[in-house]
């Protein structure tokens, strides 16, 4: 018979200042969307026919945090992949940042290129890293994320998060594909959103190289939310 234990990994999500970060940002958000609620009565802006940067400017204090469920499901493909380059177009505030960074230093190896189009929300996400103890796996990049991936990467892309403008998905996908490792994973969120359909309707054609799944996760005002899971073949 066997008798050998296994030990239990350590998780960075349990118990450290990176939980305790996440914590906080996660009562935060909560305490603005409730208050967003309690002022619903208020004209809506027309999001739909904005441009992106009108978007990103009116949202630029706003949280749009990933749900935990799926932030969990980052960390665990991360932890499972073993990426040496994570990519994240849509830095926001760093809560998703966290999830992967939690996992890239769970893993020992790796490390994180995150862009993000507000300047004020990048130095808010560099805080939060750095109040979360992650902030050295980071490469922060702040600007049109056309051109600040073009600067060079720290190795081939292996796992790629999209949770930028929804319209950019495919962009930013193609930007990257000639750096993308055989095996590469793409994660995207909010798929069942507007403007993603072009990026759906590529990375589910297999003669673009990819297999690719959607999913759902519980959270969000609609009861769940929409992802797409792909692998670069």
């Amino acid at each position: 018979m066997n008798t050998t234990t296994s030990k239990q990994m350590y998780c960075t999500l349990n118990e450290s200042p990176a939980a305790d970060v996440l914590n906080a940002l996660y009562a935060d958000a909560a305490a603005q969307r409730a208050k967003h609620d309690q002022g619903s009565h208020k004209p809506r802006p027309d999001f739909e026919n904005m441009t992106p940067l009108e978007r990103f400017t009116h949202a630029k204090d706003a949280y749009m945090p990933i749900d935990r469920p799926f932030g969990n499901f980052l960390y665990s493909t991360i932890r499972a992949s073993r990426p040496q380059c994570v990519v994240e177009f849509g830095t926001s505030f760093g809560i998703s940042t966290i999830f992967q960074a939690a996992a890239v230093r769970d893993n020992g190896v790796g490390r994180i290129v995150t862009t993000e189009f507000i300047e004020t929300k990048a130095a808010k996400a560099k805080q939060n890293l750095t109040e979360a103890g992650l902030v050295d796996l980071i490469d922060f990049r702040v600007g049109d994320a056309m051109q600040t991936l073009l600067e060079p990467l720290p190795a081939p892309v292996d796992y790629l998060f999209l949770d930028g403008e929804k319209s950019m998905y495919i962009d930013i996908v193609k930007l990257l594909e000639p750096f993308m490792k055989s095996g590469c994973l793409i994660a995207s969120d909010n798929t069942d959103s507007p403007g993603a359909a072009t990026y759906l309707d590529y990375m589910r054609d297999p003669a673009n190289g990819y297999i690719s799944t959607p999913m759902l996760t519980p959270g969000d005002h609609k009861g769940h939310s929409g992802h797409e899971l792909s692998v670069r073949l």
